[in-house]
C-alpha cells in the first residue's frame, strides 16, 4: 500500500478565503471550537475548547459559526474532483484527503494533479505526504511545507520520535500514557498490544499497531450518490413553453456540473411538471448510454417539454436523475495497457461519438500488418 495524504485545513475555514492568513475560530452549535486557523493555534486555541475560552486566548480572532451542510458539500466536490486520480479516495471535512496510489501507472502525476485540484477547491496550497499507510502519510503531510511533498519509506523510523498526542486519543488516554512513561511513539511501539489494550481498551491495541507503522486502518472509499435532482418553483404559475424550456436548460446545466464533479452519468431521466391544481404530469426514460453534459440532458428533457400539452399552468418543474452510472466505470485516466474490458472501451467511445459526432472516433482496419511503412498497415 502506498498512500498520499493532502492536508488543506478544515473545510469550514475554506468558506471564508478572504480570512486566510488571519486568526479564525469556528464554533459549533454546542459552543465549542470546531476548527481554528494556523494563526489562531499560536495562541493556544485548539478544537474542543469552549468558544468563550478561545475569545479570551485570542481576542483578535474572527469568530465564525459552523455550516456543516456547506462544508460537507465542499467535501463531496473535492472527493469527486480527486476520484479519477486513484482507485480509492477518502476525503474528510477536517480537510484531509487520502489517495491510495497502489497500482496507479504514474503516481507522481496523480500527486501533482491532486495538489492542483485541491488548491483550486480551497484556495491555498495543501501539504502533501507520501507513506506506506494513511496514519504515517497524514503525519508526513503535517510536517511538509505548503505545496511540498514529504516522502516516507520507513514508517517505523519516521514515527519513533513523534509524541503520543499524534495518536488521536482523547485527553484522558494521553494522560494515562504519560503516567505509564509512554511519551513517544517509539515507547508505545515497544509495549505489547495486549498490555496496552488492558489499560486503554481496544484503542490501546490500535495505538501500538499505529506506532509500529503497521497501519491497521483502511481507507473508506468515496462513492458518488446514485440519485440527484434539480427543481424550480414558479410564482406566479407559467404556461409559456419558452419559459419552461429556458428554466429546464438552466436546471440541466446545474445537473451537468454536478455530474461532472462526481464523475458520473445519468442512466435514467424523469421530468415532472406540477400543475396549479396539484396534478403531476411526468415523462421518464432509460437511456442506453449515460448522459452527463448539458446538451445531452436538455436534448431529452427539451424534446419532452416541446411536445407537452399541460392542461393547467405550471407551479413547479422537477428534473430527476434516479439512476446514475457507477463512477468507477468513468475513471478512464486510470486505464493502462491491458486494463478496461472491451465493453468499457466501447461504451466510452460511443459516448464520445454521441457528444461530438461519429467522425471523432475511428477504428483502424488491419491491411498490411507486416509493412515497414506505418501508413500502409491500417486502413
Amino acid at each position: 500500500m502506498r498512500i498520499c495524504c493532502c492536508l488543506a485545513g478544515h473545510l469550514e475555514l475554506a468558506r471564508r478565503r478572504d480570512l486566510y492568513g488571519t486568526p479564525v475560530v469556528v464554533g459549533d452549535a454546542d459552543g465549542h471550537v470546531l476548527a481554528v486557523s494556523e494563526e489562531a493555534l499560536t495562541f493556544s486555541v485548539e478544537p474542543g475548547i469552549p468558544v468563550r475560552q478561545a475569545e479570551h486566548l485570542c481576542p483578535q480572532a474572527t469568530l465564525l459559526s459552523s455550516d456543516p451542510v456547506a462544508a460537507d458539500r465542499l467535501r463531496e466536490r473535492i472527493a469527486a474532483a480527486l476520484y479519477d486520480l486513484a482507485p480509492c479516495v477518502e476525503v474528510r471535512v477536517e480537510g484531509i484527503a487520502w489517495l491510495d496510489l497502489e497500482g496507479v501507472p504514474s503516481p507522481s502525476e496523480s500527486i501533482r494533479e491532486a495538489r492542483r485540484r485541491l488548491r483550486t477547491a480551497v484556495g491555498r496550497e495543501p501539504r502533501l505526504g507520501l507513506a506506506p499507510g494513511p496514519f504515517s502519510a497524514r503525519l508526513a503531510a503535517a510536517r511538509a511545507r505548503p505545496g511540498r511533498l514529504l516522502k516516507i519509506d520507513d514508517a517505523r523510523a519516521f514515527l519513533a520520535p513523534l509524541p503520543t498526542r499524534e495518536l488521536w486519543l482523547n485527553g484522558e488516554q494521553i494522560e494515562r500514557l504519560d503516567l505509564l512513561g509512554l511519551r513517544t511513539l517509539d515507547a508505545v511501539a515497544a509495549i505489547g498490544p495486549r498490555e496496552l489494550e488492558s489499560q486503554l481498551g481496544r484503542e490501546g491495541r490500535r495505538a501500538v499497531l499505529l506506532a509500529r507503522g503497521l497501519e491497521p486502518d483502511q481507507l473508506t472509499p468515496w462513492q458518488p450518490p446514485m440519485f440527484t435532482s434539480a427543481h424550480r418553483q414558479f410564482e406566479p404559475p407559467v404556461q409559456d413553453r419558452e419559459a419552461l424550456l429556458f428554466v429546464a436548460r438552466a436546471l440541466c446545466g446545474d445537473l451537468a456540473e454536478e455530474l461532472g464533479l462526481r464523475g458520473a452519468g445519468a442512466k435514467q431521466m424523469r421530468v415532472r411538471l406540477v400543475c396549479e391544481e396539484g396534478d403531476v404530469e411526468a415523462r421518464e426514460s432509460i437511456v442506453r448510454h449515460p448522459l452527463s453534459s448539458t446538451a445531452e440532458l436538455f436534448g431529452l428533457a427539451g424534446s419532452w417539454i416541446k411536445s407537452w400539452q399541460p392542461h393547467a399552468p405550471i407551479n413547479e418543474i422537477w428534473i430527476e436523475l434516479p439512476v446514475l452510472e457507477a463512477a468507477g466505470r468513468r475513471q478512464l485516466r486510470l486505464w493502462t495497457g491491458g486494463d478496461g474490458t472491451s465493453d468499457e472501451v466501447t461504451a466510452a467511445l460511443e459516448r464520445l461519438q454521441e457528444r461530438n459526432g461519429d467522425a471523432v472516433v475511428r477504428k483502424p482496419r488491419p491491411v498490411l500488418p507486416s509493412s515497414p511503412i506505418p501508413s500502409q498497415r491500417f486502413a
